[in-house]
């Protein structure tokens, strides 16, 4: 969700006024949840339905999503102040 809030401001398909904030709190909490060790944690695991999980459990293809909101979330930063190539 974070991923297409961003995206959609960054594209101008969204308002940044109404969707900044709720990005910028949604990203805040994704980044409470990455451990010491790395490990992104609040993973749930996939399933034909929502099933219970512990907040310490990890899988590796939630961290495809973290990155794609990550990505977005940079380029609204370079959108709005510039940044370098790097």
């Amino acid at each position: 969700m974070t991923y297409a809030l961003a995206w959609g401001v960054n594209e101008g398909v969204l308002d940044g006024k109404v969707y900044r904030p709720v990005i910028e709190k949604a990203w805040a909490g994704m980044l409470k949840h990455v451990y010491a060790d790395g490990r992104l944690g609040c993973i749930q695991q996939t399933g034909a339905e929502p099933a219970p999980f512990k907040a310490t459990a990890t899988y590796t293809y939630g961290v495809g999503a973290f990155l794609l909101a990550g990505s977005e979330i940079r380029r609204w930063g370079c959108i709005r102040w510039g940044c370098s190539a790097n």
